[in-house]
């Protein structure tokens, strides 16, 4: 009788200390009331379709308190790295809609944000307030070039992480038009505005940004919010608002393209986006003459 007790404690603590392996490998170890990974959303890209609430009639399929992180105009040397720490401590994914300018400036930033399990979506070249101003080939180039500067970023990364660049674009201060919606679409890009934003690129202290990215989430409940890692004070409220959200019981979602995307997307005639295999694309870091990219949108984001 005393060995079969005997055995039975050993299963029991074998199975407490499997039981409690599998807990910390699936909890977050910066953040332990948490996962350790983030539920990933798969979004259609075929055709074009345009996500996000606060400009067109269909957004990306998130339950209640579902929030979407995307970080615009990037990559940046201070604030871009920070803001990836930060997303490592709380074990949060996110997408990045980098500018090709500053991608081509930094790769290893680029490369960086890939390795870290992030999504990647571009911006344009020069981030443009309004791509409307412009004549539509003069667009076409601009959104074109931050394809090629992001892919040329992650040309000698591996494949898994070259794989993160999605045909997923957002247009400059969202000024959209369906000309180039079609255009995108014809290419199987999918574009992207959001549900919310949080004002971060206005001169207000890190404080006000996470209130108003709270505000703005509790007005809707759910959703895509734009934030851009080029800004210190977005650095600065990052953990705070991301433990804050978790604490009033809402959840993180990462957008991913769905399987097969990428090869439909590079498979068109004329098309934005590579398949994922060793590119050889020319140098195409900015002449001296270029001038720096605006990054400031027209209007707020309410």
């Amino acid at each position: 009788m005393g060995r079969i007790s005997t055995l039975a404690g050993i299963v029991v603590v074998a199975l407490f200390a499997a039981t409690a392996a599998y807990a910390n490998e699936n909890t977050c170890p910066g953040d332990p009331g948490y996962a350790a990974e983030t539920r990933v959303v798969t979004v259609p890209t075929t055709g074009g379709p345009a996500y996000g609430n606060m400009q067109y009639p269909q957004t990306v399929p998130l339950g209640p308190k579902e929030v979407v992180l995307t970080f615009d105009d990037g990559p940046d040397p201070e604030s871009t790295l920070r803001i990836l720490d930060t997303l490592d401590r709380h074990c949060v994914k996110a997408t990045f809609f980098m500018v090709g300018y500053y991608a081509a400036r930094h790769p290893e930033i680029v490369r960086e944000v890939a390795a870290r399990g992030h999504i990647i979506g571009t911006h344009t070249w020069l981030h443009p307030n309004s791509l409307r101003s412009y004549s539509l080939a003069q667009a076409q180039r601009e959104i074109r070039r931050g394809f090629e500067a992001v892919e040329a970023a992650l040309a000698s990364a591996p494949a898994e992480d070259r794989q993160r660049l999605a045909p997923f674009f957002r247009f400059p201060g969202l000024n959209d038009s369906a000309a180039l919606i079609r255009w995108l679409g014809e290419r199987h890009v999918a574009t992207f505005s959001c549900e919310f934003g949080a004002d971060d690129w206005k001169p207000i202290g890190s404080a006000e940004v996470r209130r108003r990215a709270i505000r703005n989430i509790a007005s809707v409940g759910r959703g895509i919010l734009i934030l851009h890692d080029t800004k210190p004070r977005t650095a600065d409220m990052l953990s705070s608002f991301i433990v804050t959200m978790r604490e009033q019981g809402y959840s993180f979602v990462q957008l991913a393209p769905e399987p097969e995307s990428r090869i439909r997307a590079a498979a068109v005639s004329d098309a934005l986006i590579g398949a994922v295999e060793p590119l050889a694309v020319a140098d195409i870091r900015p002449a001296t003459a270029v001038a720096e990219p605006s990054l400031e949108p027209d209007a707020a984001l309410h």
